[in-house]
C-alpha cells in the first residue's frame, strides 16, 4: 500500500507566514474600509436629520427654532427649556431613542438603547464617555469635541424623555456680532444662554428661511458636543492658542494629523448635502478666519 505523507515542519511554518503576511497586508485595508463605511453612515445620519429639520421649519412657516435655550422663569416661552434633536423627535419628524424611560429618572440613569440618527457612529460611545460631555476642547480631535450632549439634562431626566446627540446646528450665542441686523454676519441659528423669554422674542434674535441666499453653501449641522462650538473658550493647551480658530468643532473621520490636533469631519448644508472637510482649514486665528474665502460659509447673507 502507497503511504500518506503529511506536511512537514517546514511546510507548515511556510504556510503559517504566508497567512500571516496576507492578514498583515488586508488588515489595514480592512480597517479603512469599515472607517469610511462608518463616515458614509455618519453622512447619512446628517442627511436625514437636516431633512427631518427642514420638514420642522416648513411646518413652522420658515421659522427656524433655538439651537437650545436654557429652562426659563421669566416671559416663559420654553420653562424646560429647548433642545432641537428633543422637538424633533417627540414631533414625530424623526425616530431616535431616548436616554431616559421613565419620569423622575435621575441624570445618571441615561440609558444608549438602539441605533440613533443622532449618534456619530465614530464618536465616543457612552461607554467611552460616560457623561454628557458638554464639550470644549482645545482641538478638533480633542475627547471633549467627540462625545454627546442632552441640553436641560435635569429637566429631561425629570420627565423621561430626552435625546442625546452628537451632532450641532450651526450656532453662536448672545453675542452682540450674532445679532441680525444691517451689514451683520450672523449664524442661522442661536444658543440662547438666557432664561429669560423675552429675550427669545426680539428681533435681533430671529432667524428664518427669508435669509438664507445660498442654501447649498449655508452650514446647517456640524459634529461636535457644545450647542456654543463656533464660540471659542481660552484653550487650556498653551500650544494651541491662537493656532486653531474652530477649536471646537469635532474631527471624527479620516487620518489623524501628525500633531495629533485634526482629522476631518462632516458638515450638512441647508440644500441637504452633506460633504467632509479637513479641519486643518481651520488651523488659523480668528482675524484670518474672517478674512480668508473658505467652502464652509457659517454666517446668513447681509440683511
Amino acid at each position: 500500500m502507497r503511504r500518506r505523507r503529511g506536511f512537514t515542519l517546514v511546510e507548515l511554518l511556510v504556510v503559517i507566514g504566508i497567512i500571516a503576511l496576507l492578514i498583515s497586508i488586508l488588515l489595514p485595508a480592512l480597517n479603512r474600509a469599515r472607517r469610511q463605511a462608518k463616515t458614509v453612515q455618519c453622512q447619512s445620519n446628517m442627511r436625514q436629520v437636516a431633512a427631518a429639520l427642514m420638514m420642522y421649519i416648513n411646518d413652522h412657516k420658515g421659522k427656524f427654532p433655538p439651537a437650545q435655550a436654557q429652562a426659563q422663569t421669566t416671559n416663559v416661552i420654553y420653562p424646560d427649556g429647548f433642545w432641537w434633536p428633543d422637538a424633533l423627535v417627540a414631533n414625530k419628524y424623526i425616530n431616535a431613542p431616548s436616554v431616559y424611560d421613565t419620569p423622575g429618572s435621575a441624570t445618571s440613569a441615561k440609558r444608549f438603547d438602539g441605533v440613533s440618527a443622532f449618534q456619530c457612529p465614530e464618536g465616543l460611545t457612552a461607554d467611552e464617555w460616560n457623561s454628557n460631555s458638554n464639550g470644549g476642547g482645545d482641538y478638533p480631535t480633542d475627547a471633549r469635541n467627540n462625545g454627546f450632549s442632552l441640553a436641560n439634562d435635569t429637566q429631561a431626566a425629570a420627565r423621561g424623555f430626552g435625546i442625546a446627540s452628537w451632532y450641532m446646528l450651526s450656532s453662536r450665542n448672545l453675542s452682540a456680532t450674532n445679532q441680525y441686523g444691517p451689514g451683520g454676519r450672523v449664524t442661522p441659528f442661536v444658543y440662547f444662554n438666557s432664561g429669560d423669554g423675552q429675550t427669545m422674542r426680539e428681533q435681533v434674535w430671529q432667524r428664518g428661511l427669508g435669509q438664507v441666499k445660498k442654501a447649498s453653501e449655508l452650514l446647517m449641522i456640524v459634529e461636535a458636543s457644545n450647542a456654543n462650538w463656533f464660540d471659542q473658550a481660552d484653550p487650556q493647551r498653551a500650544d494651541y492658542i491662537g493656532k486653531i480658530y474652530l477649536r471646537r468643532l469635532g474631527a471624527r473621520h479620516g487620518k489623524v494629523s501628525p500633531d495629533g490636533a485634526n482629522a476631518e469631519t462632516n458638515m450638512a448644508f441647508f440644500d441637504g448635502h452633506v460633504a467632509t472637510f479637513p479641519t486643518a482649514r481651520f488651523e488659523f486665528p480668528k482675524d484670518m478666519m474672517d478674512n480668508a474665502r473658505q467652502e464652509v460659509i457659517f454666517y446668513l447673507n447681509k440683511q
